[in-house]
């Protein structure tokens, strides 16, 4: 479905988009992004990599088409909406999907479905991803006075906090608190605004931390009666990205990582080879071989497998994104949205990924810079 959606957003894409609206790219962080795109593909064509991290290339060049193709329509309704219904989509068919298991007797106990969940649709922090979009797309749709619309973006929002809950998506859980607190910069009333939002995320967080102990579990990793260590040693211990990070940490010593990179495939070969050779546990050091974990990281992924240039580029595009739009609360919660996402997943490795990192290129890219405006 949405390779026929690309397809026909390429076909359109002549007779819908505007001189005007791509007048001004160079001005914006767009710039950046061609840069960088330009630096990675010709580094691996000129290093004779082309064929091996095609892979990767592709889905790069993949969010970046995407990006340009929705360019017509980024700030429409049509896409606003578009996002909102795709969760709202998602939600109903994990729901459906939940349903149909338990009846065809899959015993699970209640509140506690998160890896359910999680092998439903798509990966868990996808779904989270979409969640915190369509979280963050009905706040933009928010009336400061009253309109007959506002009730049902606000439902939304609660619909998709209790989601999120639900699947136990960690990362998306902490986006949202931070794009609250970001949001608080940006209204001159503050607090009626903390007061209502701040109350709902509560109560919401505080009724499933009492019904839900897989959310406990996963926060706070008491789970396993042999780590009662506090939540630090913890999550040291437990938490795969921290072995993850660690491995493409030890990576970064190879002298040729800095200016020419690994490469994106070497990249994962060694990290299996650095798996194989620092877990000292066998059952875990099998999971670890069996999944065959990537960097987890995208800027470190970047910067193992193209070198600094690479990284320092893709960093100052979204450098570029913040500044631009600083001003203005629905761009930087994107911005910061696709950060947090950025620090814990390799986008570019998963199909999906680069279709998110597509949407969110459009969004941010070609946006114009607001004027000062506390309650945009």
């Amino acid at each position: 479905m949405p390779n026929l959606l690309l397809i026909a957003l390429a076909v359109l894409f002549p007779f819908v988009i505007k001189r005007s609206e791509l007048k001004n790219w160079h001005k914006s962080p767009a710039l950046w992004v061609l840069l960088f795109l330009l630096f990675v593909i010709g580094q691996t064509w000129f290093l004779g990599r082309w064929e091996q991290d095609f892979v990767v290339l592709k889905k790069i060049l993949l969010a970046a088409g995407l990006a340009l193709l929705l360019v017509p329509v980024r700030e429409s309704r049509t896409l606003h909406h578009g996002i909102i219904y795709s969760s709202i989509a998602a939600i109903i068919y994990s729901m459906v999907r939940l349903v149909m298991l338990l009846n065809d007797g899959l015993e699970v106990s209640f509140l506690a479905s998160a890896s359910i969940i999680e092998a439903l649709l798509m990966d868990r922090i996808y779904l989270g991803l979409l969640a915190v979009l369509s979280v963050i797309v009905s706040y933009r749709h928010l009336h400061k006075t009253y309109h007959p619309n506002n009730g049902y973006y606000l439902a939304n929002i609660i619909l998709q906090l209790c989601f999120v809950l639900f699947i136990v998506s960690r990362i998306a859980i902490v986006v949202l608190l931070v794009c609250f607190v970001l949001s608080l910069f940006y209204r001159q009333k503050r607090g009626p605004q903390l007061l209502f939002f701040g109350g709902i995320l509560g109560l919401v967080l505080s009724l499933a931390f009492v019904l839900n102990n897989d959310l406990r579990n996963q926060f706070f990793y008491n789970n396993n009666p042999e780590h009662q260590e506090g939540l630090l040693a913890n999550t040291t211990a437990l938490e795969p990205r921290m072995v993850i990070w660690d491995c493409a940490w030890r990576l970064t010593d190879d002298p040729a990582v800095i200016w020419q990179g690994i490469g994106y495939t070497q990249t994962n070969v060694q990290m299996l080879a650095c798996y194989s050779e620092h877990i000292t546990n066998k059952i875990k050091r099998e999971w670890f071989l069996t999944r065959k974990y990537n960097v987890h990281n995208q800027f470190l992924s970047l910067y193992l497998g193209s070198g600094m240039v690479a990284f320092v580029l893709f960093a100052l595009s979204i450098l570029a994104i913040f500044w631009r739009h600083k001003n203005a609360l629905f761009p930087m919660a994107l911005g910061v949205t696709m950060v947090v996402f950025l620090l814990a997943e390799n986008v570019f490795h998963r199909q999906i990924g680069a279709y998110y990192m597509g949407l969110l290129w459009a969004l941010l890219l070609f946006m114009p810079a607001p004027q000062k405006d506390h309650d945009v």
